[in-house]
């Protein structure tokens, strides 16, 4: 088999989020000084997703890159207890709009939102799942059950924090991916507001690096590719296979886990006390996934995209 590369050293990464909120909907900031509070920040690219309004404004500014889309409301109208309750979707690049509302009493009629969108969109990104699913009347098996959306957030900054008390949505992609479902994993800040450049702050808390040039189309195609991690801040400097060998080289880092849909996964802790770099995992003819995962001394974490064997 010849060498697969999934991460390249050689290659440039850029940084960015997907999922931001300006004052055109209920974030804290005009458009300028959010471009201005991540272009300070050293990102790259930034998609603007406002609620139900698809960004129509200049997509550069200076060295900042937009991507413009929409955060799509699908509103949950199952149980009049649970009036308010919704599912959210960001939305990359128009391919028409939508004609009504979206709605849905249940995970079947939620699937048929999916689909409306897949034809109104390029790339639709399941919002934080765990706060849709708890929120909005959705169990893991439903959540499980639905198809065709491209993205979904292992991290999202502002629910991990605030909403679920849960540090990603690890355990419910492990289910995704153990029913044989296919889908590339992102991490994002859901930036509202306010920014107070302090530890603990609203911001810069996941973000994805993508292997692709600096304008919409290329940074879209390499997400549509899968040319992407997730991350929270350690780096993932090269990642391949050879042969059956998988080869991981990170930032310093005290974890390094290769998990699959076999029982007992390789996990590589650091015991002598040393930061370490370097990671292989061998692959198991039962393997028909393996998914990485970092740890920093900070408990910040990296994804890669499952491979599918």
């Amino acid at each position: 088999m010849q060498e697969q590369v999934f991460i390249d050293k050689a290659k440039q990464y850029l940084k960015g989020n997907l999922h931001t909120h300006t004052n055109l909907s209920d974030g804290k900031y005009p458009v300028s000084e959010v471009l201005k509070i991540y272009s300070e920040n050293k990102y790259d690219f930034i998609g603007i997703t406002d609620h139900d309004l698809f960004y129509e404004g200049e997509n550069t500014s200076g060295e900042m890159l937009i991507i413009a889309g929409q955060e799509v409301t699908c509103d949950y109208i199952g149980d009049p207890e649970c009036k308010g309750a919704y599912v959210h979707f960001s939305c990359f690049q128009k391919k028409a709009v939508p004609i009504a509302p979206m709605t849905y009493k249940n995970a079947e009629e939620l699937q048929k939102c999916i689909e409306e969108l897949k034809k109104n969109y390029r790339l639709v990104q399941f919002n934080h799942p765990l706060f849709s699913s708890m929120f909005a009347k959705l169990s893991e098996n439903d959540v499980v059950s639905l198809n065709d959306y491209d993205l979904l957030e292992i991290y999202n900054h502002k629910d991990f924090r605030n909403e679920t008390g849960i540090s990603s949505a690890e355990v419910l992609v492990r289910c995704v991916l153990n029913a044989r479902k296919k889908l590339l994993l992102t991490a994002g800040d859901d930036f509202h507001g306010p920014y107070k450049k302090a530890k603990n702050d609203y911001f810069g808390g996941g973000y994805i690096m993508v292997n692709a040039e600096k304008n919409e189309e290329s940074i879209l195609a390499a997400i549509e590719n899968g040319d992407f991690y997730s991350t929270t801040g350690p780096r993932i400097i090269d990642y391949r296979r050879i042969g059956n060998r998988l080869e991981i080289t990170t930032s310093p880092v005290k974890n390094i886990i290769f998990y699959s849909n076999v029982r007992r996964c390789k996990n590589i802790l650091s015991d002598d006390g040393e930061d370490i770099t370097f990671g292989e995992y061998e692959i198991r003819d039962a393997d028909y996934y393996v998914w990485v995962k970092i740890v920093d001394t900070d408990g910040k974490t990296a994804w890669t995209q499952p491979l599918y064997l």
